[in-house]
């Protein structure tokens, strides 16, 4: 296995941060590598807002020591257009998703280019939690065309954890079409998941059973129904439309 496939085999998220110190030279190194990142037309429609306020890093990114967060942005593309007497449209849903591409590219190559550096990593739409009124101004983002999508909270543990887990490939691998599972391999994705180092919990098996539950995946799905508060989807569906990548259909 070659450093670059045994850097990716080591990445982890991490949510308790320590107090030590990304240097400038490694932050740079990170947003250095971020850019390079495969993009649509060599455009860039995302932007990175690199955080260092701790006011802003505790009450938003889990106190990470640097925290990275990557905008769907077209603010910087129509300036260059109107610059130039060009007249451009973003594309509403359409742009937004391509936009989406670029960033959470760009992030993800962040998270590898710091684990890299011995720096872990945490993906999180934590935002998406907060009024995003407020994160557009503590942010400072534009009010157009700018949406923040995602972010990487940088830094050192507090203590060593084991190296990503919960991941499985049947079902999740498809060739050539897709195929749905049959109930006998939707059993054995159960049961793959029932080992213990698949679990993406530190719970061991038999803690999993005293909890009361049979399996794995019953006390995911306990934890993790996927309904957030109503208030956080239409705040989501309100800002995406207000900044103009959204409009209802009637």
């Amino acid at each position: 296995m070659n450093e670059t496939l045994k850097t990716i085999q080591s990445l982890r998220s991490i949510r308790n941060f320590s107090e030590r110190g990304i240097s400038k030279e490694d932050l740079e190194r990170i947003l250095e590598a971020s850019l390079r990142t495969a993009n649509s037309g060599g455009r860039q429609v995302y932007s990175i807002v690199v955080v260092e306020d701790r006011e802003l890093l505790e009450k938003y990114f889990y106190r990470a020591n640097k925290a990275l967060v990557f905008c769907v942005d077209y603010n910087r593309w129509i300036d260059c257009a109107e610059r130039l007497g060009h007249k451009i449209t973003v594309g509403d849903i359409r742009g937004f998703l391509l936009g989406s591409e670029d960033a959470i590219l760009a992030a993800q190559t962040a998270t590898i280019a710091a684990k890299s550096l011995g720096i872990d990593s945490l993906l999180t739409s934590s935002l998406h939690r907060e009024k995003l009124k407020k994160v557009y101004n503590a942010l400072n983002l534009p009010k157009k065309f700018c949406f923040p999508l995602l972010s990487v909270c940088l830094g050192y543990p507090t203590r060593e954890l084991p190296y990503l887990r919960g991941r499985v490939r049947k079902g999740v691998v498809h060739y050539n079409k897709y195929q749905r599972l049959s109930p006998e391999e939707t059993d054995e994705v159960i049961a793959e998941y029932d080992i213990e180092e698949k679990h993406f919990t530190t719970m061991t098996r038999e803690e999993i059973v005293k909890e009361g539950f049979e399996h794995y995946l019953d006390l995911g799905f306990s934890r993790w129904k996927g309904d957030f508060p109503e208030e956080e989807i239409d705040d989501c569906y309100a800002t995406l439309e207000r900044v103009g990548f959204f409009r209802m259909v009637g």
